[in-house]
C-alpha cells in the first residue's frame, strides 16, 4: 500500500506489455471510475470504460476534437453525443487522471495508444486510502463544477473546425460554453524580485503615482481593485497579447483609470461607484442572466458605417468583481472580434507599460496597492 511509481522498463520498450496500461486495466477493471484527461483516442476509451462498472468523463472537449484529425473529430463527436450523461466539459483542464474505488492513477501520458504504449511517460499509482479519498473529492467537484456539452454547441463546434490543422497549429475562434470555474493563480514572490520592482518605479514614477491616486479615488477596498486586476489579467492572458503587441493599450486615464483597448475599442474598462464595463457581442442576451445587475448599456464607438458591431454592458460590482462563466465566454467572444479586426490601435501612445505590470506582475501589483492601502 502507499505509492508506486509507473514507467517503461528495458522490457516493455521492446515490445513487453506497457506498465501504464496493465495498472490502468488493473484499476479499472469492475469498479466506478472518473476519468480526468484532454488527450484521449475513443479506442483506449472504449478498452477502459468497457471494463469499468461505470464511468464518467471529465475532459476539455475543445482540446479533445481538435487535437484529432478531421474523421476523428467527427467519431469524437459521436461518441459524445451517445455518452452525454457521462461526460463533462471542464475548460482548460490538463490533468491526467484516473481515479477508482481504492486507487488512483496519475501521470503524464494521454490515454491515446500512443501516449500508453509508445512514449517516455511517469505516472503515480495511487492505493493510500486517504490520498484515493482526497482524489476522489477532488474529482467529484471537477464533476459538480462542470456539465454536459449541449448538442447544438457541440455540432457547432466540430463544424467550425473542420478546416483546421489539429492543436498546435491554426487555433479556434469558436468556443464551447463552459461554466467550470478558470484557474487564475498567482506566481510566489521570490527573491530579487524587489530589485526589479523598484527599477519600474524609478522609471515610471509620475505614472506610479497617477495608478496611486486613481485607485484612491475609484475605490477604498482592496479586494475590488485586486479583483479588477486579476479580470484584467486574464483578458490578457486570453489573448496572449505582450505590453509591446500594437494591438493591445493599457492606458491611465484620469476618470477611468486602467482601462484596456484591443484595436480601436476599450474592451474593459472599470467605472466609479463599484462598476464595471466590458465589450460583448450583440448575441449577448441580459435575460438570461437577470440575477446579474446591469447598470447600463452604452452605444457610442461600438458602430462601423452605422451598421452596430458590439455592445458596451456595464455591470455593478460594488464589493467584489465576480462574473458567471457564461458571461465571461460572451466578453472574450467579443474581445476575439476585436482581435481580428486589424493588426495595429491607433491609441498605441496612450499605452503605459507600468500599466501592464500592474496587471501581470504580481511584485509589482503586490507593492502599488501596498503604498495605495497605507
Amino acid at each position: 500500500m502507499g505509492t508506486k511509481l509507473i514507467y517503461h522498463t528495458k522490457k516493455s520498450s521492446v515490445g513487453g506489455i506497457s506498465p501504464f496500461d496493465k495498472t490502468i486495466t488493473n484499476i479499472v477493471e469492475n469498479k466506478n471510475v472518473c476519468i480526468i484527461c484532454p488527450y484521449i483516442s475513443i479506442r483506449y476509451l472504449s478498452r477502459i470504460t468497457q471494463l469499468a462498472n461505470t464511468w464518467q468523463l471529465v475532459t476539455d472537449v475543445e482540446e479533445w476534437v481538435i487535437s484529432h484529425n478531421i474523421k476523428n473529430r467527427q467519431n469524437i463527436k459521436n461518441f459524445i453525443l451517445n455518452n452525454l450523461s457521462a461526460i463533462h466539459h471542464y475548460k482548460d483542464i490538463h490533468a491526467k487522471v484516473i481515479v477508482a474505488d481504492d486507487k488512483a492513477f496519475i501521470g503524464s501520458s494521454n490515454l491515446t495508444d500512443k501516449g500508453i504504449t509508445g512514449r517516455v511517460e511517469m505516472s503515480v499509482l495511487i492505493e493510500e486510502k486517504e490520498q484515493v479519498c482526497e482524489l476522489q473529492r477532488w474529482s467529484k467537484d471537477l464533476w459538480i463544477g462542470s456539465e454536459s456539452v449541449k448538442t447544438q454547441d457541440l455540432e457547432k463546434y466540430v463544424s467550425s473546425i473542420e478546416s483546421l490543422a489539429p492543436s498546435g497549429m491554426d487555433r479556434p475562434k469558436a468556443s464551447l460554453p463552459s461554466n467550470a470555474t478558470s484557474i487564475n493563480a498567482k506566481l510566489v514572490d521570490i527573491g530579487g524580485t524587489n530589485i526589479q520592482v523598484l527599477e519600474i518605479i524609478t522609471n515610471n514614477q509620475e505614472s506610479h503615482e497617477r495608478l496611486i491616486g486613481w485607485i484612491k479615488k475609484i475605490t477604498s477596498n482592496r479586494d475590488w481593485i485586486n479583483d479588477y486586476l486579476d479580470l484584467a489579467r486574464e483578458l490578457i492572458d486570453f489573448t496572449e497579447l505582450t505590453s509591446d503587441d500594437p494591438m493591445l493599450v493599457t492606458s491611465i486615464t484620469k476618470n477611468d483609470g486602467i482601462g484596456i483597448s484591443i484595436g480601436q475599442r476599450y474592451v474593459l474598462k472599470p467605472h466609479s461607484n463599484g462598476r464595471v464595463g466590458l465589450i460583448m457581442p450583440l448575441d449577448y442576451n441580459q435575460q438570461n442572466y437577470l440575477t446579474d445587475r446591469v447598470v447600463y448599456e452604452a452605444d457610442e464607438f461600438f458602430f462601423k458605417n452605422k451598421i452596430r458591431e458590439a455592445r458596451w454592458i456595464v455591470f455593478e460590482r460594488i464589493d467584489r468583481i465576480k462574473f458567471h462563466e457564461n458571461i465571461k465566454n460572451f466578453w472574450k467572444k467579443a474581445v476575439l472580434s476585436e482581435l481580428n479586426r486589424g493588426k495595429i490601435s491607433g491609441f498605441k501612445r496612450y499605452h503605459k507599460p507600468i500599466a501592464y505590470e500592474a496587471i501581470m506582475n504580481p511584485t509589482y501589483r503586490a507593492k502599488l496597492l501596498d503604498e495605495t492601502f497605507i
